[in-house]
């Protein structure tokens, strides 16, 4: 729940059942004819699927009964083609059954093209999955293997995980390119960067800060100049040139955004949407809106995840 707001859901985990044409996690790959396939979906963002409706709401039950138990995380996704052809943002969640694994990905294409949209698509999913168990970084060099069964296709990202308590208790960050993660502090009312682009442009800013001390803004025209120009990407990445960035201490609203969202929006809007809007999903959608609002053309995605204490989401149960 985000502090110092009315909670927006009077359960944290509501599964629901219905049927399913295609995979819950990757929709373009239908399923195979035969059982009465099944989606379990929970508003935590646990989904699964099974051979039956019983199948799916014993799956349900189960999650339900042990996930309040563990610490929640209220995930809300937003995204927006913009003037684009292909839509190729994309969003990845995986949150184990029983809710002790989380792991969430965003992940912008690299070009507008189908190949672009399918390697958003596959990464996101990998990485969300891989770092459920075995943190950001891991999820991100998996995403770097499938992207090698894609021609013609590479991508941005950031992956986050929540850290676990014996090691802080914060958030587990890794990113390449230029997709970002914010932490919204609502009792400063600030939104804290957590990553740093991939670009040309950031490199030059880093490079020539001291021969450009007394013409910062000189430095900043030439370096805006060059902010298109992506340094690492996902295809490309590799242990050692991924960003990875770890907090500590109690976890505050997460915000994870491709390009299309912080490149055209002020940062003030960023602020403004995250105080103002206690559920995520809600949250999110504003923030694509604001996107196009301030002219953005670009594929627009926002993903807010907001930390339940476990206290709280047993409580909560129905």
């Amino acid at each position: 729940m985000h502090p110092h707001l009315p909670p927006v859901f009077d359960t944290i985990h509501h599964t629901s059942t219905y049927a399913a044409g295609h995979h819950p996690v990757w929709p373009y790959a239908p399923l195979p004819p035969g059982p009465t396939w099944t989606h379990a979906t929970c508003r935590c963002g646990w989904a699964e699927i099974a051979e039956s409706h019983r199948d799916a709401r014993v799956l349900a039950r189960h999650h339900r009964r042990y996930a309040a138990d563990h610490a929640s995380y209220l995930p809300g996704t937003s995204l927006r083609i913009g003037a684009r052809t292909h839509q190729a943002d994309a969003t990845g969640i995986h949150v184990s059954i029983t809710g002790t694994r989380h792991g969430w990905a965003l992940a912008d294409g690299i070009g507008d093209s189908v190949p672009a949209a399918h390697a958003a698509g596959s990464a996101a999913a990998t990485a969300a999955y891989v770092a459920a168990s075995r943190g950001s970084r891991a999820g991100l060099l998996a995403a770097t293997a499938t992207l090698a069964d894609i021609a013609g296709g590479n991508t941005v990202m950031v992956v986050a995980a929540p850290l676990p308590p014996e090691h802080g208790g914060g958030w587990d960050i890794a990113w390449a390119g230029t997709c970002r993660a914010y932490e919204y502090d609502p009792d400063a009312d600030a939104l804290t960067p957590l990553t740093i682009d991939h670009t040309h442009g950031r490199y030059l800013r880093d490079r020539l800060a001291d021969d450009y001390r007394d013409r910062p803004h000189d430095l900043e025209n030439a370096a805006r100049a060059q902010d298109h120009i992506i340094t690492r990407t996902v295809a490309t990445a590799t242990p050692g040139i991924i960003g990875q960035t770890i907090t500590t201490g109690p976890r505050r609203r997460l915000l994870l955004t491709s390009a299309g969202v912080h490149q055209p929006v002020p940062h003030a809007s960023l602020v403004r949407a995250c105080r103002t809007f206690s559920g995520p999903a809600a949250c999110a959608n504003r923030l694509t809106r604001a996107a196009q609002y301030f002219g953005g053309s670009d594929n627009a995605t926002a993903m807010v995840i907001d930390p339940v204490p476990a206290p709280l989401a047993a409580e909560l149960m129905p």
